[in-house]
């Protein structure tokens, strides 16, 4: 009679704040005496209070017996407390849940109504595969119940049954499909519930019900249950087309008079993701007006992300991304209130607005879009521009500044962040921005490569403010875009031709910028340290040498000192790079051909050598060196590409000892190894188009037969055992078997007797 109630133990928690883990080890001792008590009033008390320190953090996993025997009490009130403990308490493994089952069917066979209702709320809580499949059909029999409180709760837990155990699917669709037809709007909103549920994994099995849906969303006024209804006719219009026309009508109306932004935006969006929006049929706004459907959805939507609450502006630019998928000359009006939202300084909202604008771009449009989002990258704390002249004016980048015309790229197409300045990181003293969040800089940088390369570069009409504008992101990016980058810049260099020589100007610009190149060098092989881009710049530097007039200094630039620090791929175009500006160079000084030609020749074949010795092979490549130790610790593809640099330098070095009245054969000829064939686009599906001779054979072999050596090679079978002589005593010991009268050779010689 001197037990605690819960009330008393929430009050004593509350007293004891300084030795509260002490108290409660205390009452969680008197809690496990009073659950051994045959007392039933009690032990409910003592669950009460326990589950209450269970929410807290304690186990009670040790109790679960007796939260079994307080679900089983005649008494409302306890056991009302054992199914919230069981609640609380039970999971998918608990070893008492199979002797719920009897249990939790005599209470939903039992007259009082709120025995029905505790029991229907704690199986659909605890129920495992086992209890689903047992207790399923009494579920079933309570959605019939007379009493709409039943009714509705009953739909609830056998949906969360059937989600258990999905052979039950037959049987409850019936009944779900009747209580759509209830004369309760309760049960009916409840069974549409269900059915938004069930339907989100599988739609196709409750296409049956469309048209009473179709029917509640054309009668009904309860703005929740028309957003299931909505969002079910969603997943349901592109399974069967038809509904698209079916649905036109309802939901124009729905657009043009609802007042509740949560159903328009279902009706919005349904629309956009059904085709309704694509169905040739006149609606009605909300002042009499006809227009098209499609026209009228972009209006509404409007509404959407320009409200000042972050959440539908979010949604708004969702749906306006898919909107604009199918109708995107509706949605280039709204061009200049979208380009707003990359403004807002909620991160998601500027990512849904890049997604939206990268779509909505057009030639125009194009320019000031990425202007704008550079400007971001710009001027967030994780990059900031260093005057490379301490006398020249620092460029004003301040939140005054017109940052939506600032020229990045000016009319001749130079690029103001590498003409001015180098990027640096800082972190300057202001709060932390958005556009320092590497995953937004990330979708800046992808947006950008997209709208300019969107089909083959449709957009753009100046090339080199492109490619200015991919060596501006190369410093201001701030993000893994390494790759994305060069695989453009290779792109567009190698399609338009004329672009080509402002694209060596840009990458003799990167290779210059020894801060740079010595980052790569000291980052290796690790991502977002522009290994790649350099090396594309490298591979251009070489491969269109011949439109830049011959420059030996270019050969300084390929081979840099952290060179064999880079990326083995990178390594191998620095040094093939090399070789072919060397061999261009040598090709033009031949053409004109005298003794300070000769001179420069062996000059800058020797710095050429001294370079490699220097910062490749570390030993002596002059005539008579060796290298061979050297080598074999390269990569294999830098190796032999610079083997073959190293032997073009000693055939030039040999042939030039002495001076001569023209120039050696090699000097001109040595270009012939690389510029025999024009490098063009190729369509990745062109050798598709190739028609096959009917004279080619491609089944027969050319020669003898090669041999499969991945194979797996069997070991030769083992020889059989030797048998081995009779000797004296095996002898004796068959002799003493055929006597002993208890020993069978065989089956066959055991007797059997014929009863």
């Amino acid at each position: 009679m001197f037990e605690k109630t819960l009330s008393d133990l929430i009050q004593g928690l509350r007293a004891n704040k300084r030795n509260e883990s002490e108290y409660i080890q205390r009452s969680l001792s008197e809690i496990q005496h009073e659950v051994q008590q045959s007392d039933m009033r009690q032990k409910s008390v003592a669950v009460d209070k326990l589950n209450y320190l269970h929410m807290l953090g304690y186990d009670m996993n040790w109790a679960s017996f007796n939260v079994v025997e307080v679900m089983a009490s005649s008494r409302f009130g306890e056991k009302r407390a054992g199914y919230l403990a069981a609640e609380q308490s039970f999971h998918q493994e608990t070893d008492v849940l199979m002797l719920t089952t009897n249990l939790i069917r005599k209470d939903l066979a039992s007259s009082n109504v709120m025995e029905i209702s505790v029991a229907l709320n704690g199986l659909a809580q605890v129920a495992t595969a086992d209890l689903a499949q047992d207790l399923l059909d009494d579920v079933l029999a309570a959605v019939g119940h007379s009493r709409p409180y039943i009714r509705k709760r009953a739909l609830v837990c056998a949906c969360r049954l059937v989600i258990k155990y999905p052979e039950g699917l037959r049987e409850f669709v019936p009944l779900l499909k009747d209580r759509l037809d209830d004369a309760d709007p309760t049960v009916v909103a409840s069974a549409v519930g269900v059915i938004c549920e069930l339907a989100h994994t599988n739609p196709q099995n409750y296409l049956p019900l469309a048209p009473k849906l179709y029917r509640l969303l054309t009668t009904s006024s309860n703005t929740w249950m028309l957003i299931k209804i909505v969002k079910l006719f969603a997943w349901l219009t592109p399974i069967e087309p038809r509904l698209a026309k079916k649905l036109h009508g309802p939901l124009s109306h729905l657009v043009s008079t609802t007042a509740a932004m949560s159903l328009l935006y279902e009706c919005i969006n349904t629309a956009v993701v059904g085709g309704i929006i694509d169905v040739q049929l006149p609606a009605v706004d909300s002042v009499g007006r006809e227009m098209d459907f499609a026209e009228l959805c972009a209006r509404k939507l409007q509404l959407f992300y320009e409200s000042r609450d972050h959440n539908l502006r979010y949604v708004g630019l969702v749906t306006l991304a898919q909107f604009q998928r199918r109708r995107p000359e509706l949605v280039a009006a709204h061009y200049g209130t979208v380009l707003r939202c990359l403004d807002d300084p909620d991160m998601s909202i500027r990512m849904r607005a890049i997604e939206a604008i990268s779509g909505m771009t057009t030639r125009k449009t194009l320019v000031g879009t990425v202007k704008r989002l550079m400007s971001q990258l710009i001027l967030s704390n994780t990059v900031a521009l260093q005057q490379a002249n301490a006398k020249s004016d620092t460029m004003d980048y301040s939140e005054s500044s017109d940052t939506q015309a600032m020229p990045l790229v000016d009319a001749s197409g130079t690029s103001m962040v590498t003409a001015q300045g180098s990027i640096v990181s800082q972190r300057s003293s202001a709060g932390p921005d958005v556009a320092d969040n590497p995953e937004y800089r990330l979708a800046v940088v992808e947006a950008i490569i997209s709208m300019c390369s969107h089909q083959t570069y449709t957009n753009l009409t100046d090339f080199e403010w492109y490619v200015a504008t991919l060596t501006d992101l190369v410093y201001i990016a701030g993000a893994d875009v390494d790759e994305r980058l060069s695989e453009r810049f290779l792109d567009v260099t190698v399609r338009v031709r004329q672009v080509r020589a402002f694209s060596l100007q840009m990458a003799r610009r990167l290779l210059s910028d020894t801060h740079l190149v010595e980052r790569a060098a000291s980052f290796g092989g690790q991502k977002g340290n522009n290994a790649l881009m350099l090396g594309t710049a490298a591979y251009l530097l070489g491969e269109y040498c011949e439109l830049q007039p011959a420059n030996s200094d270019d050969i300084h630039l390929l081979l840099p000192a952290g060179l064999t620090r880079l990326p083995e791929d990178q390594q191998g175009m620095f040094v093939l790079a090399a070789h072919k500006v060397y061999a261009n160079w040598l090709r033009h000084a031949s053409e004109y051909w005298n003794a300070d030609t000769w001179e420069q020749v062996r000059s800058v074949t020797t710095q050429m050598q001294q370079l490699l010795s220097e910062r490749i092979l570390g030993s002596d490549i002059l005539p008579g060196g060796t290298v061979a130790s050297r080598m074999s610790l390269l990569p294999l593809q830098t190796s032999s590409r610079v083997r073959l640099l190293v032997e073009s330098l000693k055939l030039v070095s040999v042939t030039t000892s002495n001076m001569t009245d023209t120039a050696p054969p090699v000097c001109l000829e040595l270009n012939a190894l690389f510029k025999a064939y024009e490098l063009n686009p190729v369509s990745a599906a062109a050798q598709g188009k190739v028609p096959i001779p009917d004279t080619l054979d491609l089944d027969t072999f050319i020669g003898d037969v090669i041999p499969d050596t991945t194979a797996k090679v069997m070991p030769p079978p083992s020889p059989p055992p030797k048998q081995r002589a009779a000797t004296a005593t095996s002898r004796q010991r068959k002799e003493s078997k055929a006597k002993d009268p208890y020993y069978l050779p065989s089956v066959d010689d055991i007797p059997v007797v014929e009863l």
